[in-house]
């Protein structure tokens, strides 16, 4: 049984999280989205103190985020120079799904 609901797991990723695409993936939009749900903002230094990615490979997976409409940049009021990442709606949708898929899961 344990294996089985966790290649129904993985099967689910592949299919509604196909935007993850590796383990630092993963690390930078759970490290976005627990900022957001902290009522906090997290920009690329608060990324690579919290060592989701080396700092090229999270240039790069940054990169593609957005191009995948994954996350996006919010420039930040208080300095208008200053960048912070948003997990976007579609993303939080998807991983709400997988949330309540993974809650429904007997273990």
């Amino acid at each position: 049984m344990l294996f089985e609901n966790l290649s129904a797991i993985v099967a689910h990723e592949r299919n509604h999280l196909h935007f993850i695409r590796s383990r630092e993936d993963w690390n930078i939009v759970v490290a976005i989205g627990r900022a957001a749900e902290q009522g906090k903002s997290i920009g690329f230094k608060g990324l690579t103190l919290h060592k989701v990615a080396s700092p090229s490979t999270l240039t790069r997976n940054l990169k593609r985020l957005i191009a995948d409409d994954v996350i996006r940049r919010v420039a930040q009021p208080h300095d208008g120079r200053m960048v912070a990442y948003m997990l976007t709606k579609p993303a939080l949708d998807a991983f709400r799904r997988h949330e309540r898929f993974l809650r429904n899961i007997k273990w």
